[in-house]
């Protein structure tokens, strides 16, 4: 493999133009003003691989790596270069020349590929996050010895679940017979944090009509590994999670995370090579692409009136805006849902910095990149900031509160079923409780 996944890009790489249009829409340039950390500096260094001018360094996987592939560039080239998958393809070449640092391979190998370590791990970070770092974050004078801390803040670290969404009764109540079925892929986050979001979303399936299946045998849908550079181990996950959707034998993949769904859909195939993961990627689809594609609106929502009306603003996802396509469909559930006025913020799709795993490794930059997406919702003066992406929620909810700003976020879907079981006192209160709370 030493170089034939790079080569599968090449295309990609050398269809750079080398114009800089790329410049004007990368967060990461934006904040290091580094030629070579933008996509026009990357791909001509990639292309010096190719040609045998350049060897793999250690200094270019720290380049590659510096990437925190919100997809902006690709979006924006005017000759048509993925150049963050050729980024992304370089990055696994490195990691299987070069071999991952330690902790890396630890983290890909150990607990992302394990579902018991992974979610022993998660259950660890949080009891440390409560019993210890939260309490030693108020000892101003140990704050040099803690990590990410900024002006006297601690990182604000997400609680594990009580019960893991996996391990729930996922029970279909249906009123008639099902239009379909859907597998519903909850991924990592929902499994481990947000299990209510997949709690919420097969309450809205079902009531659309459809019957929602919930493979045990699923895993990590391999991002995490696959931007780590461990391509190996993200493909045993890709076939793990193939195998347990085919067995099912959906009409649909929903989603609930912009990452997973951009990586089932659009990286399955690529990465893969398998015949077998095309004809996955034709059937996977965002929750909220699913009910507005299908015109299944209306048989999910109330139609009643809330006279105090909530204000929710919406922060695109990279993976979900530019990795899926998927850019109107919130917008439409947000404007057509009872006690809800939407209100559309500047720069909706610039990067709010969080990148997954990139906001660990690279927390002061994703701090930089997310202050602007701070400030954006501030300026809309909203309750809530609504999104599709876990890591997204969980670095806006981070950003808000180093910002001061006492806005809640949340996914869409948790808002669609708000009005869907509590038509009126649900939304109203949460509304109520938004603008008692709330920073201007």
């Amino acid at each position: 493999m030493t170089k034939d996944l790079l080569k599968q890009f090449e295309e990609e790489i050398k269809k750079c133009i080398l114009c800089g249009a790329c410049q004007s829409v990368c967060p990461v340039y934006a904040e290091t003003l580094d030629e070579v950390q933008v996509a026009r500096g990357r791909m001509a260094l990639l292309n010096a691989v190719l040609s045998g001018e350049l060897e793999l360094t250690d200094h270019l996987n720290d380049i590659v790596s510096s990437c925190i592939g919100c997809k902006a560039c690709s979006a924006q080239c005017p000759a048509g270069s993925s150049a963050d998958l050729a980024n992304l393809a370089a990055k696994n070449v490195l990691g299987r020349e070069k071999g991952l640092p330690f902790y890396e391979k630890f983290i890909s190998r150990q607990i992302f590929s394990n579902s018991g370590a992974l979610t022993a791990s998660a259950h660890l970070l949080d009891i440390m996050g409560r019993r210890l770092y939260t309490p030693l974050s108020r000892i101003r004078p140990i704050h040099p010895l803690l990590p990410y801390m900024r002006n006297g803040t601690a990182r604000r670290i997400p609680q594990t679940a009580g019960k893991l969404f996996r391990k729930r009764h996922h029970a279909n109540r249906l009123s008639s017979k099902p239009r379909g079925r859907v597998v519903l892929f909850y991924g990592c986050a929902v499994d481990l944090f947000f299990p209510h979001w997949g709690e919420s979303a097969i309450r809205i399936l079902n009531q659309a009509g459809f019957e929602v299946i919930v493979p045990k045998e699923m895993t990590c849908c391999g991002a995490p590994m696959l931007f780590m550079g461990d391509a190996e181990t993200a493909r045993k996950s890709m076939e793990t999670n193939l195998a347990a959707i085919g067995d099912a034998g959906p009409d649909a993949v929903v989603t609930l995370c912009a990452t997973c769904g951009s990586m089932l859909r659009e990286l399955y195939p690529k990465f893969l090579q398998n015949k077998d993961a095309d004809p996955l990627s034709g059937k996977v689809v965002d929750l909220q692409e699913f009910l507005i594609s299908r015109n299944l609106l209306n048989d999910v929502m109330f139609t009643e009136e809330i006279r105090s009306p909530l204000r929710v603003t919406y922060h695109d996802p990279c993976h979900l805006n530019r990795g899926m396509g998927v850019r109107e469909a919130p917008r439409t559930i947000l404007k057509n849902l009872p006690g809800v006025e939407f209100i559309e913020m500047r720069d909706a799709d610039r990067c709010c910095g969080g990148g997954g795993l990139f906001s660990m490794s690279h927390y002061d930059l994703s701090l930089k990149i997310g202050r602007h997406k701070a400030e954006r919702i501030r300026e809309t003066g909203a309750d809530v900031v609504a999104t599709a992406c876990p890591s997204c929620i969980i670095h806006l909810t981070d950003l808000l509160e180093r910002a001061g700003l006492k806005i809640r976020v949340m996914h869409v879907c948790e808002l669609l079923d708000l009005a869907l079981r509590i038509p009126d006192p649900g939304l109203a209160a949460l509304s109520h409780s938004s603008n008692k709370g709330s920073s201007k």
